[in-house]
């Protein structure tokens, strides 16, 4: 039985209007994601990639504006300019999970009392049942005994657990979509698997759709589906796991790939990926990625490559394939 569709963008494009320049933050932005599916968006800082997820509900800085697109969530548009349509989806069907859990808990609040509000505020819930129900979440996320982790502060838990107390947090209103945003980037590597271990119980267990964002791409086998490779604020590449692991077609997720540790008894310098990733107000003309690519061509300099199918699933824009 295939997997209906839950998300779905198309040409979204949004942009931060500064003094000096216009950001050009996501540009002509497409994804969808199926009901029950993890799909981790991939690419080093600066590629778009928060700033596409937080588009999809207008959760954006000050000077920023999404200039056009459609999003379709759960067969319905989302009205981008409509904010009382959009807070009944934010932190309810749509929730988020943000890299740094310190800058988002209230360190004057227990981290049970902030749970409690969520379920308050989405779920319409008392006093009584709210504590019920929060401290059932910290059993889900495994702070157990969940009756001592109600009682603490943000400062008296570490990082990992202050980020399984974000997790709860946007779960509480049983959402359709979770998108983690870098949710393990500061913490070590056993808290990191514990965390993923989490997610991915949530998303069997619940049915839950995940979208994962991070720079990392060596944690995504075992874990997603699919894969979208980002970057200058467009996806560039996107397929199955595997495809994207076994038979990458961007030479960007193919040096993304080639910079990953490999255990070996050869003992060779990690490779890295020359120059950096353009100021997203000055884009170069054509292919985006052109300046660092080793294969350019003059066709690249000239205009951005269109999406080319590789197979069913797999699609790349590279004027190479």
């Amino acid at each position: 039985m295939s997997q209906a569709q839950l998300l779905q963008v198309k040409n979204l494009n949004t942009r931060i209007f500064l003094k000096a320049a216009v950001v050009k933050a996501v540009c002509d932005f497409e994804l969808e994601v199926l009901e029950g599916e993890i799909l981790c968006i991939i690419g080093e800082s600066g590629c778009g990639k928060t700033m596409s997820m937080l588009s999809l509900t207008n959760l954006l800085p000050q000077r920023a504006k999404i200039t056009s697109g459609q999003i379709l969530f759960n067969g319905s548009p989302l009205a981008l300019g409509d904010e009382k349509q959009l807070q009944t989806i934010r932190g309810s069907q749509m929730s988020y999970i943000f890299q740094d859990p310190y800058a988002y808990l209230n360190p004057l609040m227990s981290v049970g009392e902030q749970i409690q509000e969520v379920l308050i505020v989405h779920n319409k819930l008392n006093q009584a049942e709210s504590k019920n129900a929060a401290l059932e979440l910290l059993d889900v996320v495994g702070l157990s005994p969940a009756q001592t982790y109600f009682s603490y502060f943000p400062h008296q838990l570490s990082g990992g657990m202050n980020q399984r107390v974000m997790i709860a947090m946007a779960i509480a209103s049983k959402p359709k979509l979770l998108i983690a945003d870098e949710p393990t980037s500061s913490l070590d590597r056993l808290t990191e698997i514990k965390i993923l271990r989490l997610l991915l119980e949530l998303n069997k267990q619940r049915g839950l759709s995940i979208i994962l964002i991070t720079h990392n791409i060596s944690i995504i086998e075992g874990f997603a589906q699919r894969v979208a490779i980002m970057y200058a604020g467009r996806i560039v590449e996107i397929g199955s796991t595997d495809e994207i692991m076994k038979n990458p077609q961007h030479p960007y997720t193919i040096a993304l790939l080639e910079c990953i540790p490999h255990q070996s008894s050869e003992k060779r310098l990690l490779k890295t990926i020359k120059g950096n990733v353009p100021e997203l107000s000055q884009l170069p003309e054509g292919c985006t990625f052109h300046p660092r690519c080793e294969y350019v061509m003059e066709e690249c300099l000239k205009s951005e490559p269109r999406f080319k199918q590789i197979t069913q699933t797999h699609f790349v824009k590279c004027y190479l394939r």
